[in-house]
């Protein structure tokens, strides 16, 4: 999801209530919110929202947080380490992240390229992905792997096995070599939509659904979906129109077996320039969210805030 691009292109300790499933399934989803902080920490607003997201401790289970450029900040900047320390220390995953251009391949449509000054030279061809999704993982653990990362998300990933398995392998090669260089990383998959079965193991946790509101109250996941724990899913809805939207689109994400959730009222323009994930929500809405989704707001601590 870079800042300019549409979001999903091609096409969050106490237990939430018990919900019934569209399989009749009878069980808690043990839910967090996972939200996608696509902002700098570089300025005091963006801070202030890293420290939010850090108050939230537990009940933030994952924050995705992005350069700059949609790349690795470089070289190592202080804002964006202790965004890493903080969110680590509060319980909250911070993971970073890469952009994988669907490895090129164009569905029909025109070939995303690569960053022109990176290791693919402005290319489409899967190996100038490779190259610099491999760079790029490489350099945000050399520069912030001490600070607190824990993981990597890789946006813009195909849902599609292809012919051979050959879409899902060129991610599995990504996969086996950050788990095997970087044991531990959580691995988090953006392809915003239901994947076909052969992503089932793929990674720790996939994002099966981003989109706006409207189009979330009548999607549905795969039927594949309902045999795993909850927590391999996440679901990003935007747009949603006040409290009783935000309320609806989390019942809905428990019904439809996601473990992490983001709902906001934020929105894309038509102009380009708005977007639901260069922010949170204001303060009365966030705590709404954490209480649907967590069970409760958490109490702001004065040990996860950083100090200036």
């Amino acid at each position: 999801m870079t800042r300019a691009a549409t979001v999903g292109l091609l096409a969050v300790f106490l237990m939430p209530p018990v919900l019934t499933g569209a399989c009749g399934r009878s069980e808690p989803v043990p839910q967090r919110v996972g939200v996608p902080a696509y902002w700098s920490p570089a300025t005091p607003d963006g801070r202030a929202m890293f420290e939010r997201l850090a108050r939230g401790g537990p009940a933030t289970g994952i924050v995705v947080v992005n350069g700059s450029r949609s790349a690795p900040e470089l070289p190592y900047d202080p804002h964006w380490g202790e965004v890493f320390t903080v969110l680590r220390r509060a319980q909250a995953r911070p993971i970073a992240y890469v952009d994988t251009g669907y490895f090129g391949l164009t569905f029909g449509g025109p070939a995303l390229a690569t960053r022109a000054d990176g290791p693919g030279r402005g290319r489409s061809d899967v190996d100038a992905w490779t190259a610099q999704i491999i760079r790029d993982v490489d350099d945000w653990y050399r520069a912030y792997g001490a600070a607190g990362l824990q993981g990597i998300f890789l946006d813009r990933t195909t849902a599609l096995c292809g012919p051979g398995n050959r879409y899902v392998d060129l991610y599995r090669g990504v996969a086996a070599r950050i788990r095997d260089r970087y044991p531990g990383a959580y691995l988090a998959m953006n392809p915003g939509r239901p994947t076909e079965r052969c992503y089932r193991g793929l990674a720790d946790t996939l994002v099966t659904f981003e989109g706006p509101y409207r189009d979330y109250l009548g999607w549905q996941p795969s039927g594949w979906e309902n045999d795993l724990p909850a927590e391999r899913f996440w679901h990003l809805v935007y747009a949603a129109p006040g409290r009783h939207g935000l309320h609806r689109a989390v019942a809905l994400s428990k019904e439809r077996n996601a473990g992490f959730v983001h709902v906001t009222d934020g929105e894309h323009t038509v102009d380009g320039l708005g977007h639901p994930w260069t922010s949170i929500p204001d303060e009365d809405y966030w705590r709404a969210e954490q209480t649907a989704a967590f069970g409760r707001a958490v109490t702001p601590a004065a040990d996860v805030a950083p100090s200036h």
